[in-house]
């Protein structure tokens, strides 16, 4: 018995009518009268009483269409459940995230995604930046969301959003009397709180970037690895620090945020890029289609992967 077979007989139930049928089911009808025949003998049981004028189920047929429809439904579902998956609809997808991006970048991107991949199951993992390319060149995870640039040749990264730099200062700071914006020539007597260096990535080079432009090089106090660690130290009144702008949603108590003045030789330098990462030329169907999906509504003259911190 084939799949052919158990539609030809469905469509005779139907139709009851060898005819309509072979034509419903774009054949000739000796071909279609030839299946079915060779059907009733691999079962041993007649399925159809018929004649040159009637034809009508027999009770062995009623109970066999019975279950090819639940047989057909079935094989329907899988082949349409197969079919999503290979294009990325359905499955598990698990993210790697942490940072200052939980606080509004995550949320925006999975709803977005949900909005029209709604079977997909996502499962969150909380990590550093470092963690979350480890993760992925591992197979742990199958997208980080991060800060950009990365350079790992396993690892391919495409832009999504940017925001503005800020400057992170402890309570009773000097410069918090003026509320406006800080240049970075004003933390020149100020002991700085950095992010770790770490092989692949720029921030640690970019603070240093920032502060030569205006003829200094900075005091490092203390290095940490996430924003909030950073964040908390200087909290704890060690230094200053620059951050993303999303940071000033930790509400750190002792903690207080200025704008940070753009460099004007390098503009560029005063805001950060976050991007998705995922292993390159080993993403499954899932993971791309949250790439393109969560990505889809950017314009066209972003920059994919771009300079970042």
């Amino acid at each position: 018995m084939d799949l052919r077979q158990m539609r030809y007989v469905i469509a005779v139930a139907e139709e009851l009518n060898f005819t309509r049928a072979a034509r419903r089911c774009n054949i000739s009808q000796p071909p279609l009268s030839r299946a079915i025949r060779e059907l009733e003998n691999e079962i041993g049981a007649r399925l159809f009483d018929r004649d040159k004028h009637h034809v009508a189920l027999t009770p062995a047929g009623k109970v066999f269409i019975a279950d090819a429809r639940k047989a057909l439904e079935i094989l329907d579902d899988g082949s349409a459940r197969a079919h999503r998956f290979a294009e990325g609809l359905s499955g598990t997808l698990d993210i790697g995230f942490g940072g200052s991006t939980v606080y509004a970048l995550v949320p925006a991107l999975v709803r977005r995604f949900r909005e029209t991949t709604p079977e997909v199951e996502i499962v969150f993992h909380a990590m550093s930046v470092l963690h979350q390319i480890e993760a992925l060149r591992l197979g742990e995870i199958d997208v980080g969301i991060v800060r950009l640039p990365i350079f790992d040749e396993l690892i391919e990264t495409r832009f999504v959003h940017s925001e503005p730099l800020i400057v992170a200062l402890p309570v009773g700071h000097p410069l918090l009397s003026d509320s406006g914006a800080i240049g970075i020539d004003a933390l020149r007597a100020s002991p700085f709180v950095a992010y770790q260096p770490t092989r692949g990535f720029n921030v640690h080079a970019d603070l240093h970037a920032l502060c030569r432009l205006a003829g200094f090089d900075p005091m490092i106090a203390h290095e940490a690895p996430t924003t909030e660690a950073v964040i908390g130290i200087v909290a704890c009144g060690e230094g200053v620090a620059i951050v993303p702008a999303s940071a000033e949603r930790l509400r750190m108590r002792g903690v207080a945020f200025r704008s940070l003045q753009p460099p004007p030789q390098a503009p560029d330098l005063a805001d950060v890029r976050f991007g998705l990462a995922w292993r390159r030329n080993q993403a499954n169907a899932t993971t791309m289609q949250f790439v393109e999906t969560v990505t889809a509504a950017l314009p066209v003259t972003e920059e994919r992967g771009g300079r970042g911190a």
